[in-house]
């Protein structure tokens, strides 16, 4: 299916693109709080065990599951409407919502109440993603997407850094109050009230987003005028046809982000049993690795994608994600097998946080730079759809279940997150190498040069 593109908005000029990058700053803010809302449990997960009596599978489940999976049945019809109403309000609706599940969740009693409640900040984040996507391609031109889409997804590990840095203190600060009395409400342990405290933000964010303009929709086929049924019919037909690039595409960063979320999830947990670290000082640690290293590797993943597309590679983000995700298995080894005490895990774990991170953007810049502007919000939830079902539901679900049915010890989680960092980067190399020669086939076929 060949592409053609909208005469009205080939023709316009790119916005002005200090003002695209000012939309970029919000969106990563926006990505920051939204990581923040659904990481912040990954700090209180032994004060949850305790006071609703859990295991590690429960709580594995807690972070995983209720969050990803209606994350992905609901980024479907969000982006359907993505592509054809505001995104910007999307997005706003969207906040809103996840800001007071995330809220909801401090006043969780049981496990299927904290559960439901995971499923609300799910839903609400899936306005995200989709709909950003979508904008931020209409803003920058080709060769400058991979670094704005990078630093978009930037915030996902600024949120991570920030939810165990701020959150730790924050734990430590609630510890020392104890018990929180408010109105109506009652009384709220301290893990409870961190929930509520970290919801405030987004609907601050959420206001913020009124300063945000909708652009222009570039690079519409010309299926755009065509009615639902059968605008839904071409997008099948589009991926159909590249069915090799999206089915490769799909699998890499998703295996890519279990691992990540695997990591998220059991990192603090890791260095409190391992080492005997409090909560509050493996948030410090283990945020500053991903705020500094996570977030500069995922730039450098942006820099590196666009330094290779303006060299002539036209699998810049494939051939970018193949060369940083080679160390990430020794690396991991070093991390939960050698290293002698914290901090030399978590100095062992920085360049794996780099390298880690460089995927974070150029999925994204993928699947745009191939796909025509009104399937951009759609391919992008079929893509959140697979990478939440499988690697944001079974990350955090698989360690959970090594460690409680494998390993039958909570005191050998090093050895589960150690046996997903090792298998799972040669399986994500080896899809990455099976799909940059069909990527570089299907841009020549959308670009009509074939």
């Amino acid at each position: 299916m060949q592409q053609t593109t909208g005469t009205a908005a080939t023709e316009a000029p790119w916005p002005n693109q200090v003002y695209a990058w000012y939309v970029v700053v919000v969106l990563y803010i926006a990505a920051i709080i939204s990581f923040v809302d659904r990481q912040i449990i990954a700090l209180v997960v032994e004060d949850i065990k305790i006071d609703l009596g859990l295991t590690d599978l429960q709580i594995g489940l807690l972070q995983g599951p209720p969050f990803g999976i209606f994350y992905a049945l609901m980024s479907i019809p969000i982006a359907l409407l993505a592509d054809k109403r505001s995104r910007r309000n999307i997005i706003m609706a969207g906040v809103t919502f996840w800001s007071l599940a995330t809220a909801a969740c401090g006043l969780a009693g049981s496990f299927w109440h904290l559960f439901m409640a995971r499923v609300g900040v799910g839903v609400g984040e899936a306005t995200l993603s989709p709909s950003a996507y979508s904008m931020i391609s209409d803003y920058f031109p080709k060769h400058r997407l991979p670094l704005a889409m990078a630093v978009f997804t930037m915030g996902n590990l600024t949120g991570v850094g920030l939810a165990m840095v701020l959150g730790g203190a924050l734990i430590v600060w609630l510890k020392a109050i104890g018990p929180v009395d408010l109105p109506i409400v009652g009384t709220l342990q301290p893990w409870q009230f961190t929930f509520v405290i970290v919801a405030i933000p987004g609907l601050f964010l959420a206001l913020l987003m009124f300063t945000i303009r909708e652009p222009i929709r570039r690079g519409m086929a010309a299926s755009a005028g065509l009615e639902d049924k059968s605008q839904l019919k071409a997008f099948w037909g589009f991926l159909h046809d590249h069915r090799r690039t999206f089915l490769t595409l799909f699998a890499t960063f998703t295996v890519l982000v279990l691992i990540a979320y695997g990591n998220f999830a059991w990192m603090i947990v890791f260095f409190v049993r391992t080492f005997g670290w409090s909560a509050g000082e493996a948030g410090l640690v283990y945020g500053m690795v991903v705020l500094f290293f996570g977030t500069s590797g995922a730039f450098f993943g942006g820099w590196l994608a666009s330094f290779l597309a303006r060299r002539g590679y036209t699998d810049a983000p494939y051939r970018a994600t193949l060369l940083c995700t080679l160390p990430l298995a020794p690396f991991a080894a070093l991390t939960f097998l050698w290293a002698p005490d914290g901090w030399w895990a978590a100095a062992m774990f920085a360049p794996w946080q780099f390298f880690g991170a460089v995927p974070a953007g150029l999925a994204g810049a993928a699947m745009m730079a191939l796909t025509p502007n009104e399937m951009r919000a759609k391919i992008s939830a079929v893509y959140l759809f697979f990478s939440n079902i499988i690697g944001l539901s079974l990350g955090p679900t698989i360690v959970g279940f090594l460690t409680t049915y494998v390993f039958r010890d909570d005191m050998m989680i090093r050895y589960s997150l150690n046996l997903v960092n090792c298998v799972g980067p040669p399986i994500a190399i080896v899809l990455i190498w099976l799909g940059m020669g069909s990527y570089r086939d299907s841009l020549k076929r959308v670009e009509g040069k074939v």
